[in-house]
Formats: structure tokens, sequence, C-alpha cells
């Protein structure tokens, strides 16, 4: 048995260094396939024992490529085993069942301590975000002759808005016939309203070394305009199983238009690419029905050769389909950010979307709005938002396409040239370019420090249209325009300074459910939820500071397409998550379904997250019954402390991870409690630092649990309305106390307390110097009066201020604590020295000086309590 065992082991092994790069033919007529998920990290034993024991029931394919541990096996249709096998810890759809007849089958699988998941692997096809087509002729006629009005007989320019397209060129030794086409490049028409590359050009960014992945239809590579530029190392074809990715259908162009947009080459050709020095590696994924395995391996394909990821496709831009990738897809994504770039993490750019005029949003498109990918909307060439493209809470930036009559201008199949490519379909692929230049200049950016580069060096636009929000940042954000146009020369040498952030971390609340009696509401009315994260929430799991925020969530509904939904932060920046779409009339709601936003990026996390939910009150068609189940917060941001980051995992919960740090950091409290309080007195109010809340006429101290804490909300019948009690001892009231230094009065109303230090130690001192003199006047010997004095006020003294410098060191240790920073050292305090007034002082110094460095100006309000706003 042994020999057969190692020779199975042999040829297992062969066949999966053979089949990483040919993938066996598919047959989906006759055979149904799977993704294995086998634990095979220490040996391949896992695997030989899974395929000895169903050799006659499944057939080993292949070892998906780019991931570990996941494997391909098929199955004849007319398998008995059909009637149980379907997901399994994998996608929420076509689970595995205990089917009468195949409990011990079922049993086995389910107990296998090597079988992670099971995925079924169906077939569908990927949408590309196709351009809307030029509609008047006239406009388009107008465009072109205003580019050529103003030139001589010879073709010469004259009019001093077009001599910088002339400076380049000559300067350059650009004579590509359809430069001067390229508004999108130099914009004559309306100068300004181009990416602004030129000046990066002069200095020789061009985007030389950097690979980026075009995952389409295929890439022309025969193409005079691209040959020169092409990667084949990083291609791969998924629709024909061939490494080169070739168009071969009629409608097979899209992707190679892409390509010319990014490293057409600088020659006589067609125009030029914004990075045309880079190399373009073409991915074949649209031209025919695919399944997650294909998808998932081509998001990760040549994960050591392609640098950026562009992808102008999803799900149909219908304003009714509500889809997101499989599990596996996204393991594949998340590899690409952790393994990419050697470590640094793949770039994911994706198009916001076509279904502006079916009123669809990106936020219901899980490629749009997942953490990963920089979303990217359209403008057109007068900088106006064109109504195909989609809006939403994950778009960050916007750059230019198609509209107002105009398109963009690039390489073409079959030696073409064209003037009709758009929509966010070329929007995405020119970031792309873009972000190839930003590597060049500096190719030590992580994928999230591409991602803090865009948020921050991006230029608003249209701030009359966008609804722009001023965020944490101190920077404007529209669910239209992101934070702004992309920039390329401000981009670079924004970049060129950049200092990589810390590692990631992330948080997820508890999920927080809604007693039956106040979740169903009618359109009209709004249901309002509240998560408030605590200070120690945020400190245990090593949070400092948010970028992408989440929010996963069940909704019932009879109309979808008629349910609102939006989250305000602390700060009172709000996200709308899901939008009204007219065509949804699906009845099935969201289930699971997870919203993303970037606009609440850079602030601190701290306080009440309040989700409001509701719905068309304007409608009058049938009422809408809307049942909000339940809803997590997750943040995902920067961290703390970066020796204590962890490598994110899908599936792991980082709730009860919280929850259970938590419980071990309070297990811990009463120790520490006890050596702090002094054991003759008790505290009448929450003090800096500690985890310890007094009760209103108490004389002891009870520790709290610091977590996340759902807070429920009043309701009328008409309208759900905030309901907060200022006087509850809350564990939000209780750590905006120690967070602020301060306490609420008989009314609720906030106050700061004087810090009493200096005053006990005066006392302290008195107390001292009366014992002093007692004993010195009963106890004295003669001749030995001075001296006695001078040693016993000595004595008494040192004691009293070593007491309160150890008090006071306690409380800058605790502040340093639970800020995660090293605080500022504490001022000594000598009582016959400092009175009362500079005690305060010096104190408020100390407070000041440590807000300054771990809280901005903008989160001044984040502890107020609502009784406040009364005022």
């Amino acid at each position: 048995m042994l020999f057969p065992l190692r020779t199975l082991l042999l040829i297992l092994s062969v066949l999966l260094q053979v089949q990483s790069t040919a993938i066996p033919k598919r047959d989906y007529e006759s055979k149904n396939y799977y993704i294995f998920e086998i634990d095979t990290s220490i040996s391949q034993q896992p695997l030989a024992d899974f395929t000895s024991k169903y050799r006659s029931h499944y057939k080993f394919e292949h070892q998906l490529q780019g991931l570990d541990n996941h494997y391909v096996f098929s199955i004849n249709k007319s398998h008995p085993h059909n009637d149980f096998l379907g997901n399994h810890k994998s996608n929420d759809f076509n689970l595995m069942k205990r089917s009468p007849g195949f409990e011990d089958e079922y049993d086995y699988l389910v107990s296998n301590p090597h079988l992670r998941s099971i995925h079924q692997l169906k077939p569908r096809t990927l949408s590309k975000r196709m351009p809307v087509l030029i509609t008047d002729d006239k406009e388009y006629e107008r465009i072109i002759d205003s580019k050529h009005a103003n030139t001589d007989a010879a073709g010469n320019t004259v009019d001093a808005s077009k001599q910088l397209l002339k400076d380049v060129s000559d300067s350059l030794s650009i004579r590509d016939p359809g430069f001067i086409e390229q508004w999108h490049l130099i914009n004559t028409a309306y100068p300004g309203h181009d990416v602004n590359v030129t000046g990066l050009w002069y200095e020789g960014i061009t985007g030389t070394g950097i690979v980026s992945a075009i995952v389409d239809d295929g890439l022309d590579a025969e193409s005079e305009d691209l040959r020169a530029n092409f990667n084949a190392k990083g291609s791969w074809d998924f629709n024909d199983n061939t490494n080169i990715p070739l168009p071969r259908l009629y409608d097979d162009h899209h992707g190679t238009r892409c390509a010319g947009e990014i490293a057409a080459v600088k020659n006589d050709v067609c125009g030029v690419g914004v990075a045309y020095d880079s190399t373009v590696a073409g991915i074949r994924i649209l031209s025919g029905p695919i399944t997650a395995a294909e998808e998932a391996a081509a998001l990760i394909y040549g994960l050591d050769v392609n640098d950026i990821y562009s992808c102008s496709w999803g799900p149909t831009d219908d304003g009714r389909t509500l889809a997101e990738p499989e599990t596996v897809v996204k393991k594949a994504m998340i590899k690409g950010v952790q393994e990419g770039r050697k470590d640094k993490g793949s770039i994911y750019v994706f198009a916001s979307g076509n279904g502006g005029r079916s009123y669809d949003s990106c936020n219901y498109d899980g490629y749009t709005n997942s953490i990963f990918s920089i979303t990217v909307g359209a403008i057109d060439y007068k900088g106006i938002h064109p109504d195909y493209a989609e809006a939403c809470s994950a778009v960050m930036v916007v750059t230019y396409s198609s509209g107002s009559g105009e398109h963009i201008h690039t390489t073409d199949i079959k030696k073409r040239c064209t003037a009709s490519h758009g929509g966010t379909s070329a929007a995405a692929p020119l970031a792309a370019g873009i972000y190839a230049l930003v590597l060049q200049a500096n190719p030590n950016l992580t994928w999230r420090d591409v991602q803090y580069v865009s948020v921050l060096s991006s230029v608003p636009i249209n701030q009359q249209d966008g609804n722009y929000q001023t965020t944490a940042l101190n920077r404007e954000y529209s669910h239209k325009y992101g934070y702004g146009k992309i920039d390329a020369y401000q981009m670079v040498h924004f970049a060129k300074d950049w200092k990589n952030v810390k590692p990631q971390a992330f948080f997820y609340s508890d999920i927080q459910s809604k007693p039956p009696a106040d979740s169903h509401k009618r359109d009209g009315n709004i249901i309002r939820k509240k998560i408030t994260v605590t200070e120690e929430d945020l400190k245990i799991m090593n949070v400092e500071r948010v970028e992408h925020v989440t929010v996963k969530l069940n909704i019932m509904a009879t109309f979808r397409g008629r349910v609102g939904v939006r989250l305000i932060s602390p700060t009172g920046v709000t996200s709308d998550l899901a939008t009204f779409r007219p065509r949804d009339n699906s009845g099935v709601g969201f289930k699971d379904w997870t919203f993303m936003s970037v606009a609440h990026w850079g602030e601190s996390g701290l306080g009440d997250w309040t989700i409001e939910v509701f719905g068309d009150e304007n409608s009058s068609k049938q009422k809408n019954t809307i049942v909000f189940e339940n809803w997590q917060l997750r943040f995902f941001g920067e961290s703390i402390d970066a020796d204590k980051a962890e490598t994110y995992e899908l599936e792991k919960d980082y709730a009860a991870v919280r929850r259970d740090r938590l419980s071990q950091n309070n297990d811990k409290q009463p120790e520490t409690t006890s050596e702090t309080l002094s054991s003759s007195e008790s505290v009448s109010s929450s003090e800096v630092g500690t985890s310890t809340v007094s009760t209103e006429s108490s004389t002891s101290v009870t520790s709290t649990s610091d977590s996340t804490t759902p807070v429920e909300e009043d309701h009328n019948a008409e309208k759900v309305t905030e309901s907060v009690s200022a006087s509850s001892s809350s564990t939000q009231d209780a750590e905006a106390t120690e967070s602020s230094g301060a306490e609420e009065d008989e009314d609720g109303k906030l106050k700061y307390s004087a810090d009493h230090t200096g005053q006990y130690f005066m006392a302290l001192a008195v107390v001292g110097f009366i014992v002093i003199i007692l004993f010195m006047k009963f106890f004295k010997t003669p001749g030995s009066g001075r001296r006695r004095r001078r040693e016993d006020f000595e004595f008494d003294i040192i004691p009293g201020e070593d007491y309160s410098d150890s008090e006071d060191d306690e409380d800058s240790m605790e502040f340093g604590r639970r800020s995660g920073r090293r605080a500022p050292p504490a001022p000594s305090f000598i009582p016959n020295e400092v009175d009362d007034e500079d005690d305060d002082r010096a104190r408020d110094r100390v407070y000041d000086e440590f807000n300054s460095d771990t809280l901005p100006e903008y989160e001044e309000e984040m502890f107020r309590i609502d009784d406040e706003d009364e005022d």
C-alpha cells in the first residue's frame, strides 16, 4: 500500500506543476465542477487521501491557479452525489444539504478535518462597461471643426490655446497622427479639462518598468501601436485556454482600446498612451462564460509581473441587479493586495458603472464597493458628470471619458484607430495609466498608500453640483465625483514625497438586531439604529484611524428598489449607501449585503454611528413594507502599533476577536483598579485613562466593560426619532467622560471638572506641617531643636513630593495607554511652590498638548452629548 500511495503523491505533484499553466478544457454539458479547499499547507497527504477515497466519484482536474489549497474536481451530471453536493462554508446559495440516502457521504465530507470549504462552479458571463455612443452627430462635427478652426492652410497651429499641443509634439517628438485628437491628454477646446500629464513626460516619468494587466476581452498583441509594449509573461486567455489573449470574436475590441489608453506606443500610429513607456498584459475573461475559478485566477494571474489590474466590467448595469464576487474571487483579491508587487499589494482599478440612466448605483456592485478596489467614475471633456456614470459612496476619484458629444480617441484592433471609446470603461484604464506613472515615481507605495495619495491629491470639480461634504481630512467629498478628478502631475509629485502609512487594522462591531415591533416601517417612515464605538474598542483592535467603512445588513422589503439607506458618522459626514432604483422591483431585499464608503476616510471612528433606513415617501405605487433585521459596522484603517498588525482573513470573525480581547482585558481591571484607588476614599467621578465609573451616591468604584454599544432608538407612529438619556450611565457617556476629562451636572449638561490634585497636596502638606510642629514641641531634646526641625521637615516633605510625582506619573501612563501613543511628560508638582491655579493650568496644558497630537480639531465635538443641541 505504501508504494501506490507514494506513486499517487508523485503523480499529483507532477500534475499540479503541469496544470498550473495548462487547464483542461471544461465540459459543462455533461459535468459539474467544484473547488474543494483542502489544507495541504503541511503536506500533500490530505489531497492524496481525498483523491484516493473519491476516485470513483470525482475526477481531479487541476489546482486553481494562484490559490494554494484550492483544487478543481469534476463529477458527471448523472452521478447521484449531485443530489447533495453544493456550496459549503462558501457562498450562501445552492448550499450542500444532507439529503436522504446520502447522510454518510455528507457527514464524512463535513467532518473531514482537512476540508475547509466546497465551492460550486457555475459558468456565467460578466458584462463589459461598454461606451455610450455619440447621439448628436452635429455636436461631434462642431467639436472637430473647433479643433481645426485655428490652423493655417498648411495645418500649422496659429492660436495660442493650441500652442501647448504643438510645443509638446515638437519637444517630445510625438508624431502620432491621432495625438491632436486626444483631448484627454491636452484639451485645446476646454483648457484645463485634461489629465495634466505633459509636465511629467518632460521629467521622464512615462511609466517605465510598470505593467498594467487589462482584464477584459483580449488584447491585440499584434497591433503596431501596442506590440512593442505588450507583456506576454503577465498575459493569459482564460476563455480559450492559451497564453496569448488575442481578440477572436467580432466584438473583442474593448480590451485593446483600454490598453491603448495606457500604453499606446509613441510612434506614427493612432495616438499615445498616458504612460507610453509602460507595458500592458492581457487577461481575457469577457469573451464567453467563465466560472468563479477562472475569475479568481484572472485577478491574480502574473502576480509577480503585473502591478495594476484594470477592470472595466462587472454585473449588468440595468438598475435591477444586485451582485458581488463569489467567495473564492474575494480571496483572490485579498491575496493580490497582500502578496502582489512583492507584498506591497496589487492595484485594482474598477470602472464605477454605466447604469446612471437606469438610476443604478455602484454600491449595488460588489466589485466596485470592495475596499480593495479603486473605483473610478467619469467626467467628460467639459468637466461635466455624464448621466450614464454611476455614483455612490464607494467612488474614490473621477477622470475623463465620453460625454457632451465627444469620446476617447485610442487604438483599435486590426490596425485601426477609434474615436468612439467611452463610458466608465474608458475612465478606469486612463486612471490605471496614471497610477503606472505614480508607481514609477514611487515604487515603494503599498496598495493602501496609492489610495491615500488618490484621496489627498485629487482636485474637487463642479463643487456647485456634487453635493460635496467636508470630511475629517478637511477634504471635499462627493458621491458623484469622489474626492475629485485625477491631476496626474499633482498626484505623482504628491506621491514622490509620501511616507507610507502603518499596516492595516480592522474593527467589527457586534451584529445589532432590531425588536420585531420596531423594525417594520412603511414608505415615509425612518428606522434609525445607532452603534457606539468606544476608545477601548478601537485600542483593543489596534485601529488608529478609519479608511474604509463597510456596513453588512439584512433588510426585507416588498420592493427593494424603493429602500434607501444612509450612514451618518460621529462627525456628521453622511454616506448614501442605498439609493432608490425604480426598475428594481425585487422582493428579496438585501440579504447579507455589504455596502462600502470612502467618505469617512481619516475619521477616528470614535462615537455614535447612525444608520437610517427609509422608503420612497413620494411613491404613489403599492405600499412598500420594510423590515430592518440587523446590521454590522466594520472599519478598515491604519493601525496604532505596526508591530501588532495582523494579516486580514476574510472568514475570520473580528467581532468575536474583539470581545475575547476585551474580556481578557477586563479580567485584569480589578487588580489595576485596586492599585490606583485610595483605601480610605471613594472616587466621585470618572478618571481619565481608567475603566472605572462611579455611581451617583456610591462610595465604591465598579469597572465597566468598554465595548461596542448598540443603542436602540425610540419610535413614534410617523417617524423614528433619536432618544438618548444624558443622565444614564451608558458606556458611551463613560467613555466620553474618560476621554475628555468631563462630567455631567445635574441637568445632564457637559461640564469640565477641575483637577484637585494640587489641593490634596496642599492639605497633605499643612497636616504634615502641623504634625511636625507638634512633634518638635513635645519630643525635642535640648540643643537639638533646630537640627530636628530641619530633618523632620525634609523627611515629611520629600515623601509627599514623591507621592505627588507617582500619582501624576500614573495619570500620564494611563494617557499613553489609552491613546496608543506616548504622552508628553507630566510636570512635577511641589505643594509649597505651585498654587491651585498654576496646577490646573499646567494640567490643562498637558491635556491640550496630548490632544493636539491625537485628536484633530474637526473631531472636537466627538464627545458632545445630545442635550447640548438644545442650548
